[in-house]
């Protein structure tokens, strides 16, 4: 596939993490858009859309902290955050209940029978019918209403599709050295690939 990705050609979708009664999803496919609040009801329609076409599937959720700084800014915020620090007040909360809505979607797509090639190399996808997972960083006026928490992922949505074809360029955060929640996540859920250090990678941020 050629490195400059036409979007009609890629699934893109993304959850907006939070308590099962404040989540939110949607999926573009071209010109489709679908959108919705139940999780699992996300899971059907992605493995359905994303069978055998490149994909993106991004959550709302920081998927990596710093790793080996000193102790003096253990807790500080990454380069990007700009102001909205994972380890603080929403931040803090996301990060922990991220681990179990990525934890829940990637379990749930192995058992609809995905057998794509999960990665977070942005910078060698898209390749095949690999799926390219992502964090999105939707904050302060970005944000949606009280209750409409899929036009949250919409907004995540629609920016990865804008970023294409430079994701480096769009990548709202870079941290060198991380402890990786998306990679822990690929690993428990039987996503991860022997040889791969996941626990050591970051992922393409995208911000909208």
């Amino acid at each position: 596939m050629s490195s400059k990705p036409n979007p009609k050609d890629i699934v893109v979708a993304a959850v907006d993490v939070g308590a099962p009664k404040n989540i939110g999803w949607a999926i573009i496919v071209g010109d489709e858009v679908e959108h919705g609040n139940d999780l699992d009801v996300f899971i059907e329609r992605f493995a359905l859309a994303s069978k055998g076409r490149p994909s993106a599937l991004g959550f709302e959720a920081p998927l990596f902290i710093p790793h080996g700084r000193p102790l003096v800014s253990l807790t500080a915020q990454r380069s990007g955050d700009n102001g909205r620090p994972w380890s603080a007040g929403a931040g803090a909360t996301v990060t922990t209940i991220g681990l179990a809505v990525v934890s829940h979607v990637l379990s749930g797509l192995r058992a609809t029978g995905c057998k794509q090639r999960a990665v977070l190399d942005w910078q060698a996808w898209p390749r095949n019918d690999d799926l390219l997972l992502f964090e999105a960083f939707v904050s302060g006026d970005n944000h949606a209403g009280p209750g409409e928490h899929w036009k949250d992922a919409l907004n995540a949505a629609e920016g990865f599709v804008r970023a294409l074809p430079d994701l480096t360029a769009a990548n709202a955060v870079s941290e060198a050295n991380v402890f990786s929640m998306i990679g822990a996540c690929m690993m428990r859920t039987g996503w991860a690939e022997r040889g791969i250090d996941y626990l050591s990678q970051s992922c393409l941020v995208i911000r909208p």
